[in-house]
């Protein structure tokens, strides 16, 4: 999926130019655009694009399931007068801001429908999306054609800002062909400027420095644990960047603790160190109702629900702190005992 790339990777780079001069190899370097000052370009060329182009407002929010095709973003020329039933996207977009890599950005959010499920991603969980991709020029780079599932903490920032503000699916119908229709699921539209997009890096059909536009149908979302240690991925990041999977390593052995089995390096496992009770229902309201009646304990918190064989499960997690330190025992590498 051309929209996708991991975030251990996102740091900038140098774009270095080679000529040759006689017997000597010259390098010249020529740095990235500074990226606050890129910020403020990308900031008014988006709202210059949201104050141009309107959409099909009436008729889209009409539909009980929009999809991607049925949203129309349309330029206004010049001498034009805008259509009935149609609003300019200055006026209907939510405004938001995000801090990324230090540089504080804000984007814009297309809100058509929120979606009825009780479900909304984190930013590093698996989700099931369709998505149309495009410049502000309105060249299309990327879309899909089926729901595809993919792990958002791979996709762009933007999108790991946006996805999570949005419910997934109120419903889902499995037909005789083998296909599922959904309904009531979010729906809605990005515009990201460029540094929370690809920034300097130029991929195919996308320019450096590209402000980019997403459609997008979100229908389901499952919580990642990547380690499997029953800790969420989400939890195992640091206060300082919410985002940042790589930037916690609690034992500094080179493993991000959202993939080190052993956060603290102690030789327990994590999922050892913790203190799991498992409640199962064959039905959602119903495993609610059994989770809503815990009272929880300050180190106490529920996992994300999941869903196999048509029965749903939620874990409570106690994070034991044998020595009373202040520091749970899978983060502390003085404690090792297997908690039963």
């Amino acid at each position: 999926m051309n929209h996708k790339y991991n975030i251990l990777f996102l740091s900038l780079f140098i774009i270095s130019i080679f000529s040759c001069e006689e017997d000597q190899d010259t390098i010249i370097s020529v740095p990235d655009n500074d990226p606050t000052e890129q910020q403020v370009i990308d900031r008014d060329s988006l709202i210059g694009y949201l104050s141009s182009h309107y959409y099909n407002s009436s008729e889209v929010n009409a539909l009980v399931n929009p999809t991607i095709q049925d949203l129309d973003i349309i330029k206004l020329l010049d001498g034009e007068e805008l259509p009935l039933n149609s609003s300019f996207l200055i006026d209907a977009v939510e405004t938001k801001t995000t801090t990324h890599l230090d540089i504080e950005y804000e984007y814009y959010i297309l809100r058509i429908k929120q979606g009825e499920g009780e479900l909304s991603p984190e930013f590093c969980d698996d989700i099931k999306v369709n998505y149309w991709g495009s410049l502000t020029d309105g060249s299309v780079f990327d879309q899909t054609t089926t729901p595809i599932v993919s792990d958002l903490s791979t996709f762009l920032p933007g999108w790991q800002r946006v996805l999570p503000q949005f419910n997934t699916s109120g419903s889902f119908v499995s037909n005789s062909d083998g296909t599922v229709s959904f309904s009531g699921y979010g729906m809605g539209a990005m515009f990201i400027p460029s540094g929370l997009g690809y920034f300097s890096t130029y991929q195919d059909g996308i320019p450096s420095y590209s402000n980019l536009i997403f459609k997008f149908e979100l229908m389901q979302t499952e919580s990642n644990d990547h380690d499997s240690d029953n800790i969420p991925s989400y939890m195992e990041v640091s206060g300082l960047n919410q985002y940042d999977l790589y930037g916690f390593d609690t034992d500094d052995d080179t493993a991000p603790d959202f993939l080190d089995t052993d956060d603290d390096g102690d030789g327990t496992t994590t999922a050892d160190e913790i203190q799991i009770e498992s409640y199962s229902n064959t039905t959602l309201s119903g495993l609610q109702a059994a989770l809503s009646s815990i009272d929880l304990l300050s180190n106490q918190f529920i996992s994300p629900i999941s869903t196999s064989d048509g029965s749903f499960t939620a874990n409570v997690i106690s994070l034991i702190d044998s020595n009373a330190n202040g520091i749970p025992n899978y983060l502390d590498s003085t404690e090792s005992d297997i908690i039963e």
